[in-house]
C-alpha cells in the first residue's frame, strides 16, 4: 500500500489552498510480480495480506474504543493507516491497484465484491482478457499504451490492441504515463497509439479528459461545456497528432504565456 495521491490545478500560483483541487483522490495499491520479493514469491501471501488489512480496517472501525483502550487483538497496521483506510471501505475513496495479470484482475474483483469497494485497474496490461468482468463490474482501467510488450511474466499477453478491446467490451478507460513523470508530454502520443491500434477517436479523447476526470470525481473537469471549469487548449490541428501545435492554453479561464524555459533558451541561441 503506497499511500494516497492528491490532484492538483496549474491555478493559484503557490497557494496550496487554490492549487488542491482534490485531496485525497485515491488510495494506491500494488499486487503482482512486484510486490513479490515482500511476500516470500507468492502471490497468495500478497492477496491475503491485502485482504488481512482491509478486514482489518474494518475491524477497527467497529471497535474503536475498545482499540484505544488497547482491548484489541493485534491488527495489521498503525491506527493512522487503519484511519487512512476508512474512506475507501466507506466508498468514498477508490483503491487504484496496480496490477498486470489477468488472474490478479480477477482476485481484485473478488475483493472489491467482497468488502462493497470502488477500485481501479492500473498498468492491466492483461486487461483485456477479462474486459467482460470488468465492464460487468464498472471497474475502469488506466493504461500506458505504449507498455505494448511483454516485459515480465505479469505481462506475457499484452498486446497493441488492448485498449481497442476493452472500449468494445465497455470499459471506462483512461491513458497515462504512469508515474513516468518526466514525460507528462508524452499523454496524447500514448493516445494516439492506441487510436492508431483500433481505439476510435472519440474514446482516445476521452481516454485523457472527460475519463480520468470522471474517475476520479472532479465535476467540472475534463468536458467543455456551460458550467466547466475553463480549462483548455487550443490545437492547431488534431491533438492525437504529434505534428500539431499549441496555438493556446486557458487555465481557470485565464489564457497563459507559451513561453518556457525551452523558448527562452531557444530565442537566446537562434
Amino acid at each position: 500500500v503506497a499511500g494516497s495521491s492528491a490532484v492538483f490545478t496549474l491555478a493559484g500560483g503557490v497557494d496550496v489552498n487554490r492549487v488542491t483541487a482534490k485531496a485525497p483522490a485515491a488510495m494506491h495499491v500494488a499486487l503482482g510480480e512486484g510486490v513479490l520479493p515482500s511476500t516470500r514469491g507468492s502471490r497468495g501471501v500478497a492477496v491475503e495480506r491485502l485482504r488481512e488489512l482491509l478486514f482489518d480496517a474494518q475491524q477497527y472501525a467497529r471497535t474503536k474504543s475498545a482499540y484505544n483502550r488497547n482491548q484489541s487483538r493485534t491488527l495489521a497496521a498503525s491506527r493512522l493507516d487503519l484511519e487512512a483506510l476508512q474512506p475507501v471501505l466507506r466508498g468514498q475513496l477508490p483503491l487504484w491497484v496496480n496490477v498486470a495479470r489477468a488472474a490478479d484482475i480477477l482476485v481484485l474483483l473478488r475483493l472489491a465484491r467482497e468488502f462493497s469497494i470502488r477500485v481501479a485497474v492500473v498498468g492491466g496490461a492483461e486487461a483485456w482478457r477479462v474486459g467482460k468482468e470488468l465492464a460487468a463490474a464498472n471497474v475502469p482501467v488506466v493504461l500506458d499504451p505504449s507498455e505494448n510488450l511483454p516485459s515480465s511474466f505479469d505481462q506475457i499477453y499484452v498486446r497493441d490492441d488492448g485498449p481497442a478491446l476493452l472500449a468494445r467490451a465497455g470499459v471506462k478507460l483512461a491513458v497515462s504515463p504512469l508515474g513516468n513523470f518526466p514525460s507528462p508530454h508524452r499523454l496524447r502520443q500514448a493516445a494516439g497509439l492506441a487510436v492508431a491500434h483500433g481505439l476510435s477517436w472519440e474514446h482516445g479523447l476521452a481516454a485523457i479528459t472527460e475519463v480520468p476526470a470522471e474517475i476520479l470525481g472532479l465535476k467540472g473537469r475534463g468536458t467543455l461545456r456551460a458550467g466547466s471549469v475553463a480549462d483548455l487548449v487550443v490545437w492547431s490541428g488534431d491533438p492525437l497528432e504529434l505534428s500539431s501545435k499549441v496555438e493556446h492554453v486557458f487555465i481557470d479561464g485565464q489564457e497563459q504565456s507559451l513561453k518556457n524555459r525551452q523558448t527562452q533558451l531557444f530565442d537566446r541561441y537562434r
